[in-house]
């Protein structure tokens, strides 16, 4: 066999070999359907997940952060969603109001509205006879968890456990974190820090005023000024505390955090939920090496690897493994 021949063979082999990791990757071991759920307010794009070849012990309801995401986020939910189907559980999911056919505008809801968005869902299920509701179990993410506790304190529905990956306390305390942090990764030296929270501090006592959309803008130091959605949704949602909804709820809660979280005080989250929270009902899990949304602090680090990690390989490179496997046993995974 020639020079050529050998080199085609190895580029042939490589492909293939490059080919199945590709596809193993994206290949998760579970059933996936698309559903439209009903609602006061129209209609939700949801996907349900579930296990494969056994009846289901119960479903996970998934909250979605911040920003106009769709029901399995673009695909970077299907690692987790897999590991609730190993552990035998069905998953509900849904695309924001006004994001992929779901009906309005998800700008346009207070947390008060989300929290009631999710209890639609979850008696929508509850009315489901291929369901299998004896164990519901909420998961929420960053700003879903302002509206998982409100959900469960308000006890509407039967929720047996509650899951919180890098919630915040309070909306406002939590703003000034994540200015001061990315200030911070851009090399911003403490003066320059400090006038962009004065300019900040401004925009916040525009927010509380009644003022027009119009005379903010005029009046705004913002460099960017929001939209006009925005500004509204920020309107609605900046009293934003999740305190009270703790006080008021017994349901065993299982917070994830992450050791390179930019975007939350993980430390205050810690402290004020096992303040609050009875010990017997708290369960804690501190990650390592993960960021925000649970990816690998190093692949975070650079929207580039993000990419890249979520196109080849999002099951190996770029959700953390340690969080995967605790989502399988806080579920009841063996």
């Amino acid at each position: 066999m020639n020079l050529m021949k050998k080199s085609m063979l190895f580029l042939l082999s490589l492909s293939i070999i490059f080919g199945a990791f590709i596809w193993y990757e994206h290949s998760y071991e579970m059933e996936e359907m698309s559903q439209w759920i009903p609602t006061s307010k129209g209609k939700l794009s949801a996907v349900l997940t579930k296990p494969v070849g056994t009846r289901s012990k119960g479903i996970v309801v998934l909250v979605h952060g911040d920003a106009p995401v769709d029901a399995t986020n673009e695909g970077g939910y299907r690692p987790m969603m897999e590991q609730f189907a190993k552990a035998g559980f069905t998953t509900i999911s849904w695309a924001k109001p006004g994001v992929a056919g779901s009906t309005g505008n998800w700008l346009n809801q207070s947390m008060q509205d989300r929290a009631d968005e999710v209890t639609e869902v979850i008696q929508w299920a509850l009315k489901q006879p291929k369901l299998n509701t004896e164990k519901i179990m909420l998961w929420g993410v960053s700003q879903g968890g302002w509206v998982v506790p409100k959900v469960a304190s308000q006890k509407k529905v039967p929720i047996s456990k509650v899951m919180l990956v890098s919630p915040a306390v309070n909306w406002l305390s939590q703003n000034t974190y994540y200015t001061i942090q990315k200030l911070k990764q851009k090399g911003q030296k403490p003066e320059q820090i400090n006038e962009a929270l004065d300019r900040e501090a401004k925009s916040i006592d525009l927010l509380k005023k009644d003022i027009s959309y119009k005379e903010y803008l005029a009046k705004t130091p913002e460099q960017q000024p929001m939209s006009k959605d925005r500004w509204e949704f920020v309107k609605k949602n900046l009293d934003s505390d999740v305190r009270l909804d703790l006080e008021n709820s017994d349901i065993p809660v299982d917070l994830f955090l992450g050791d390179h979280d930019q975007n939350v005080d993980t430390e205050e989250t810690e402290k004020t939920y096992s303040k609050i929270i009875p010990n017997e009902l708290l369960t804690v899990f501190k990650i390592k090496n993960t960021a925000h949304s649970m990816i690998y602090s190093n692949i975070a680090q650079s929207e580039f690897f993000t990419a890249v990690a979520y196109l080849l390989a999002p099951k190996d490179f770029l959700i953390n493994k340690d969080f995967l496997r605790q989502c399988y046993l806080s579920v009841g995974g063996d």
